[in-house]
């Protein structure tokens, strides 16, 4: 696994634990009261509007920063499935196998013509022909 691999997996982890923390605390944390009061005297406390809105941001903020981080995440672990950097062991087994398949064409020889019509045999012999259908008198 390469540097970047690392940084990255460690990154979108990192910024998948903080999204859904933020976003916990978004979900966990009860909403001030924003107006209290009689029909026709209403009050507006502008610090629990605020504090509401700052809610909401945090869900937002923390869904946002969670879908980043499994992006990050996912994106890193495709390029390391399919990135070649093989090990020297693999390499060597890699490399054996080819030697392998090399060896095993060489002693093949492979038919480059037709054969002519008295020149070629069928696989058949004659034996002799059993039936293993029953019978109809059954």
């Amino acid at each position: 696994m390469s540097e970047f691999d690392r940084v990255g997996l460690i990154s979108g982890i990192v910024l998948m634990l903080t999204g859904m923390t933020v976003l916990a605390v978004g979900f966990l944390v009860s909403p001030k009261v924003e107006a209290f009061g009689e029909d026709d005297f209403v009050v507006v406390d502008s610090h629990a509007v605020q504090f509401n809105g700052a809610l909401d941001i945090c869900k937002l903020a923390g869904a946002i920063m969670f879908c980043i981080g499994g992006t990050t995440l996912a994106a890193c672990l495709l390029m390391s499935a399919f990135a070649k950097s093989y090990s020297k062991e693999e390499r060597y087994l890699q490399q054996k196998f080819k030697e392998r398949i090399a060896d095993l064409k060489a002693h093949v020889h492979p038919v480059t013509k037709a054969p002519t019509p008295g020149e070629s045999k069928i696989p058949v012999t004659l034996s002799k022909v059993q039936n293993v259908q029953p019978s109809s008198e059954t």
